[in-house]
């Protein structure tokens, strides 16, 4: 949940409006089963990826405000992404330190 709440947060900050309901307090930890994380998570995917189809190279270097700094609606997307590679770091470390292998590297790069 905190990537999908993380997505929508950064995403607003270009301009698009976040779902109500995602940035309700404590959303965080009341989506706690499965079904609905994947479904929070895949929706949060698929706002970024829709919203970031539709610009124009002129769109990218638009300024914005992110977190009392000066920004480019180009460096959100870019945070957005540093954001869900740190977490796959982190997965792929608590994995491998439980004895399980990512599934990239399990089968010889199938």
């Amino acid at each position: 949940m905190h990537i999908a709440i993380a997505n929508f947060g950064l995403l607003s900050y270009t301009g698009v409006k976040p779902p109500a309901d995602i940035m309700a307090a404590g959303m965080e930890r009341k989506v706690t089963s499965k079904g609905e994380v994947i479904g929070w998570l895949k929706r949060s995917l698929d706002a970024v990826k829709d919203a970031r189809i539709g610009l124009t190279p002129a769109d990218f270097q638009r300024k914005v405000r992110h977190d009392d700094r000066d920004a480019t609606v180009d460096g959100v997307y870019l945070r957005i992404i540093v954001h869900a590679n740190g977490h796959m770091g982190q997965l792929v470390a608590y994995a491998r330190m439980n004895g399980i292998v990512p599934p990239w590297s399990a089968g010889g790069g199938k």
